[in-house]
């Protein structure tokens, strides 16, 4: 028996089907203007959830390649600059306006005249190589090792060693302290007043004039009656004015005046030179175990709550590591003996200096220092000592020049390791973002192609369900 097609039915039938022609013209037009292959979650799980962890291992690349490019950045910088240093320590003989160069003018040239101005020079080039190593990436210091926002070497006044103004030895007059004891002043006015000492006072001398007695009387004159004798402020015998000189000229003098002071190189504030063991201990620190690790892709890991070290790159560059070290260092040189033109012979002098700096620039400013101090006239050294500690420095600075390019080829190989891994991040970045459209995203001829096809079964629906309905209604009409 065939059942009887009604208004009712056809109708069911009409809407059902028009609905889902309506449903998939739609969603071929959504996904022709999105180009996505699903908008959310739950219209295809599996995929999404292979899409997220595409995307998160895009974002992750994408981070690690930003921050190497940065990285790269900062070391062709640190290559540039050291580079710099570099030409200025250059120990090639024919390597003309390098400091080393002037070194040899000074040693070599006949009559040595020119070595107050090769001093000056040379003292020139190691301010020019502080100014190399204190370059900038964007607002940070490269060669400041973590601390980025500190510049990273200063000249400081060189400190004098005795200086100590609360020590006793630091006061030139005596006073009393109430307590039938004695303490320093430096005001003459309080201090206690005592008879002034005749300086030429020679006891044989006086006992048959009393002109060369012991005191002093106001107007000059010697006397042994010390109540004749002028009245002075009481001198401190223990008075040192090494301790009362806050530092050091070049030539080892105290002084007060910071513009006459020699100077000291110092990385973030600790002196390159010292021999204090706190202040190697902070270097030690800063050369060796001071890091920045930052993640380029090396596979970072974690290893018993610690960064495993292998799989992170430590981007902190310390200024000392990159020009020779920090400390000193003991150097022997004997000046050769010679005859004068009177016929005298002077024999051998040896010298063993237990404070040769290793840092480049150090050796470099005292090298200038020294051939600053030689006579202008025929260039010898001020003292035999100088010649001695001249030629010593001499040996260090080639010795650290040396260690500096070390360190300049080991910079190179980084920075091509860098590099070499920002073209291996591009292409890891690729691959993902490959595989990210083609499981997000259609192809644009096929959505279109099937946008066509339900725009033709939408249309044939509306069609098909007015011949049906026509049908249907007739056929209710005949049955009624």
């Amino acid at each position: 028996m065939i059942p009887r097609m009604t208004v009712t039915g056809s109708m069911k039938s009409y809407r059902y089907n028009l609905q889902r022609s309506t449903f998939t013209l739609n969603k071929s037009i959504t996904t022709v203007m999105t180009g996505r292959a699903f908008n959310s979650f739950a219209e295809d799980p599996a995929t999404a959830a292979h899409s997220f962890h595409l995307r998160r291992s895009y974002l992750r690349t994408s981070s690690q390649h930003t921050l190497n490019e940065t990285t790269v950045r900062k070391f062709d910088v640190a290559y540039s600059s050291v580079t710099s240093v570099e030409k200025v320590i250059d120990t090639d003989p024919n390597s003309e306006g390098s400091a080393y160069f002037a070194i040899l003018r000074a040693i070599n040239d006949p009559d040595a005249s020119a070595r107050n101005a090769l001093g000056q020079e040379i003292t020139a080039h190691a301010n020019d190589m502080v100014q190399f190593m204190n370059g900038r990436y964007g607002d940070n210091f490269v060669f400041s090792g973590a601390d980025a926002l500190n510049v990273p070497l200063t000249w400081v006044p060189k400190a004098n060693p005795e200086y100590a103004p609360d020590s006793e030895a630091a006061f030139k007059y005596l006073m009393d302290d109430g307590q039938g004891g004695k303490v320093g002043t430096n005001i003459a006015a309080d201090a206690n007043k005592v008879p002034q000492l005749n300086p030429n006072y020679d006891p044989a001398a006086a006992q048959g004039d009393p002109g060369f007695g012991q005191y002093l009387k106001p107007d000059g004159t010697g006397t042994n009656n010390s109540n004749l004798a002028a009245q002075v402020p009481e001198e401190n015998p223990d008075y040192d004015e090494n301790v009362t000189k806050r530092y050091l000229t070049s030539d080892g003098e105290p002084t007060d005046d910071e513009f006459k002071a020699g100077r000291t190189l110092c990385y973030r504030g600790v002196p390159v030179d010292s021999d204090d063991p706190s202040d190697l201990e902070k270097l030690d620190y800063f050369s060796k175990s001071e890091k920045k690790y930052v993640d380029i892709g090396l596979g970072y890991d974690m290893n018993g709550g610690q960064v495993e070290t292998s799989s992170v790159y430590n981007v902190a560059l310390h200024a000392v590591n990159f020009l020779g070290g920090y400390g000193h260092e003991t150097r022997s040189y004997t000046v050769p003996g010679y005859t004068d033109d009177e016929g005298v012979v002077h024999p051998d002098q040896p010298f063993t200096f237990t404070d040769i700096p290793k840092n480049i620039v150090s050796i470099t400013d005292e090298i200038g220092t020294i051939l600053q101090r030689c006579s202008p006239e025929n260039g010898d050294f001020a003292t035999t000592e100088d010649e001695a500690r001249f030629n010593a420095l001499v040996d260090a600075f080639e010795e650290s020049s040396f260690r500096v390019k070390d360190r300049y080829t080991e910079l190179t190989t980084q920075s091509q390791f860098l590099q070499n891994n920002q073209k291996q991040l591009e292409s890891n970045a690729y691959t993902l973002n490959e595989q990210i459209q083609a499981i997000d995203y259609v192809d644009p001829a096929a959505a279109i192609s099937d946008f066509i096809f339900a725009k033709y079964c939408y249309d044939t629906a509306l069609k098909v369900g007015n011949s049906v309905l026509s049908q249907s209604l007739m056929d209710y009409m005949n049955f009624t």
